[in-house]
């Protein structure tokens, strides 16, 4: 009795230790991977307005990926435990992505044991737990939709097995929340879990084997604009302007910009955000990465089809039908972030790499899953020792990569420099520029409190209206704060003298940063 007791005791103390291991050591990939920026930082001061009561973001406007409830939810927790602080920018975005690694391993070795089940888990781990630079930096730099991945693995778990139970539930609940705090869930979870449901019911022959994913997508859009609609009537954010999608001729031009970009962030290759400090012969090892996962998703993919045209429930290497229906979610997830950057990203603006981010996390857990399977019909000879010895080599190479860049100095954040010598300055309450505005406020803890503006008409200066709430502007201002290097919004020194008239002094901060400020108290249009 003794024994099965005190092994399950070791068993879960091992896997707490190994995911509290892996939460430090992505936060300190965060940490070193970049700074963060004002788009994070008004995803957090949404959590915080939560906890403070304000459930349902009324006053605010926000952009249609609002994350409200999803990395919304995560920064609410985080706030009631630890209050406001920079650190949350990058402990949260780790935590949601141990979490993804976590359930990515737990799907990879689903009926797989010992040596094949570390070669699925090592797979995934391999791939998100050791990224590449440029992979850290959109993976790890919340919220860029790994949340909304988050939400997605949730719910293909929830929705494996042929069911309307409990599963059914969670998937249906799942689905809604990210459809109601980021509409690319609509791509990502709702469309795949329909098509798999699609796809069962053509492996099987049978109509009712792929009825609870198909309920499940309808229900969830049905739930989630119900959602909506008691939220809009009680009082809740406005939707701001959506962003234009790519033109044709863009979207041509994005599917070669996608195969770059995704190899990018895969570890080969070089662009703006760099390969990272790690030797480019090493991170051209992430080559095999590449090429394990798209095997594995062009082989789950001729298999799926196959499937559903000879009428084959069944995978090579399982005749689990879980298994298969777990695979044709991911599959068709990981295609659909690829799609939605062809669509999505409107110019060649590096940025809209992020759309390929959840791509790769679903790819990954493909490849973990088709991996276990591939090992578990090799056999200990010559070939499955050369196998292990590849696979144990770049895995090898991808934690070296890892830790190169680790013994880099972080990166300084210039906002909590300006941050801290506003507070030194005795200025607390002040307007700015976007991307001087929120993010300051968070590295100052909220003793400093800088609101993003924009020059309407390219004169006078008014709220922004995107990431903002209405009652930021009710308080009087007397400093306002823009990035010289960096100009945005209009917001200037001409467009502030405009609007408020000639400052009573000015500073220069940082090098970077305009600070002007006034003996008297400015009010901002809303």
């Amino acid at each position: 009795m003794l024994g099965p007791w005190y092994k399950r005791v070791g068993l879960a103390a091992a896997a707490t230790a190994a995911t509290l291991g892996l939460f430090v050591l992505l936060y300190a990939i965060s940490v070193h991977a970049f700074a963060p920026d004002s788009d994070g930082a008004t995803v957090l001061l949404e959590g915080q307005a939560m906890a403070h009561g304000h459930l349902l973001l009324s006053g605010w406007a926000i952009s249609l990926d609002s994350f409200w409830t999803i990395d919304a939810l995560w920064y609410l927790m985080a706030d009631v435990a630890f209050g406001l602080h920079a650190v949350l920018l990058h402990a949260v975005p780790a935590a949601i992505v141990t979490v993804v690694v976590v359930i990515g391993v737990v799907m990879a070795v689903e009926q797989r044991r010992r040596a094949t089940a570390i070669a699925a888990a090592a797979t995934v781990v391999a791939i998100l737990a050791f990224p590449a630079q440029a992979l850290a930096i959109f993976l790890l730099r919340g919220p860029l939709h790994v949340g909304t991945a988050l939400w997605c693995l949730v719910a293909f778990l929830a929705l494996r097995r042929r069911k309307f139970g409990i599963g059914f539930v969670v998937a249906v609940l799942f689905l809604a929340a990210g459809l109601l705090g980021d509409l690319q869930m609509l791509a990502l979870g709702v469309v795949p879990v329909f098509g798999a449901g699609v796809l069962a019911m053509g492996r099987t022959r049978d109509w009712r084997t792929g009825l609870p994913q198909v309920a499940a997508a309808i229900s969830s859009l049905v739930l989630a604009e119900a959602i909506r609609r008691i939220a809009r009537a009680l009082g809740t954010f406005s939707i701001a302007t959506a962003n234009p999608i790519a033109t044709f001729t863009q979207m041509v031009h994005n599917v070669k910009h996608g195969l770059h970009e995704g190899a990018l962030m895969m570890g080969v290759g070089t662009t703006y955000f760099g390969i990272g400090a790690d030797p480019r012969a090493l991170s051209y090892t992430h080559s095999l990465a590449i090429l394990v996962v798209g095997v594995a998703v062009m082989g789950t993919c001729l298999a799926t089809v196959w499937g559903a045209v000879r009428g084959r429930p069944t995978v090579v290497g399982t005749s689990s039908e879980a298994a298969w229906r777990l695979d044709d979610m991911l599959l068709l997830a990981a295609l659909a972030a690829p799609v939605a950057f062809v669509v999505l990203a409107a110019s060649p603006d590096p940025e809209y790499a992020r759309y390929l981010t959840p791509g790769i996390i679903f790819g990954a857990i493909l490849a973990g899953r088709v991996v276990g399977r591939v090992a578990e019909g090799l056999t200990w000879g010559a070939l499955g020792r050369a196998a292990a010895a590849v696979g144990l080599a770049a895995s090898c190479c991808y934690a070296a990569g890892a830790a190169i860049n680790l013994d880099q100095s972080a990166p300084q954040s210039s906002a909590a420099t300006l941050g801290s010598w506003l507070e030194a300055h005795d200025l607390h309450d002040g307007i700015g520029a976007y991307w001087s505005s929120s993010i300051v406020t968070v590295e100052s803890s909220g003793r400093v409190e800088v609101r993003p503006v924009v020059a309407r008409n390219g004169h006078d200066l008014v709220r922004y209206d995107r990431n903002s709430a209405g009652y930021w502007y009710t308080e009087p201002f007397n400093f306002l704060v823009f990035n010289l290097q960096a100009p945005w919004g209009d917001v200037s020194w001409q467009t502030a003298v405009t609007t408020f008239g000639p400052p009573s002094r000015a500073y220069t901060v940082a090098g970077t940063y305009r600070v002007m400020v006034w003996d008297r108290t400015l009010r901002i249009s809303t």
